[in-house]
């Protein structure tokens, strides 16, 4: 059984921006490369379905939080935050170029997963447990609805069995948090580093920046857990796909 992954993604506050059509051709030229980027794992180009809302169908699963993680980066640059929601299931049409005209348990999944993500600035919320998260996954679930071999041991010793779904989110939720305390120069370094890859050559490159501020930004920042974070969330969503495939649902 083939799972997909679908993610459907939409702009805060978009009715409040003065410069819509230029954040959209900006998106718009953003998506291409994108689109080159994981031309492998993508069933289709990035399209826009409703207003300022985009889609995005993946056959690879594994790289649903590293590409809207990457979309949420790019419209950082113009201070935009967006709603992020990930569905993982079946599609019940053929593959098309065209994301609007497939349908399935995955895009039923990334529209619940949506609203749930933007319910999360109400006062409270009973999915989301920071006022910081903007992205919420949402999947399938196999016959037994537990990960096997996943109990833990509470203080009480009485065993909670964790699903998935509900490990991603709380990981992708402590992610959310941790970025959204980034500051602006933590954000700039990080940008650097991400291109670069190494603090000689972030200093090579601007010798106004020395070794040692880089690390403290680095550092005080918490990225590198964020980074570690990530891989963990890339690997669990392989485990999941994996068990989605093998089981009934």
């Amino acid at each position: 059984m083939k799972i997909y992954s679908v993610i459907n993604m939409d702009i805060v506050n978009s009715r409040k921006l003065n410069n819509r059509k230029e954040i959209n051709i900006q998106l718009e030229n953003y998506f291409k490369s994108l689109e080159e980027q994981y031309k492998d794992s993508l069933v289709s180009k990035i399209t826009f379905t409703l207003g300022d809302e985009w889609q995005i169908v993946l056959r690879n699963i594994k790289v649903s939080y590293d590409i809207s993680t990457k979309i949420k980066v790019f419209l950082y640059n113009f201070d935009i935050e967006c709603y992020c929601g990930i569905g993982i299931g079946t599609i019940s049409t053929k593959e098309d170029d065209d994301t609007r005209k497939m349908d399935g348990e995955a895009f039923i999944y990334a529209r619940q997963a949506l609203e749930i993500a933007k319910s999360n600035k109400k006062f409270y919320s009973k999915k989301l447990y920071t006022k910081d998260c903007k992205t919420v996954l949402k999947g399938a679930v196999p016959k037994s609805n537990i990960m096997e071999e996943a109990a833990v041991t509470c203080d009480d010793d009485s065993h909670v069995l964790i699903n998935y779904e509900e490990l991603i989110n709380n990981i992708i939720q402590n992610n959310e948090m941790i970025e959204s305390k980034f500051t602006y120069k933590q954000r700039n370094i990080i940008a650097l580093y991400e291109k670069l890859e190494s603090y000689s050559e972030i200093q090579h490159k601007y010798p106004n920046i020395s070794k040692s501020g880089i690390s403290r930004k680095i550092t005080s920042s918490n990225y590198l857990l964020t980074l570690h974070n990530k891989k963990m969330i890339n690997k669990l969503l392989s485990s999941y796909e994996k068990e989605l495939s093998l089981r009934e649902i």
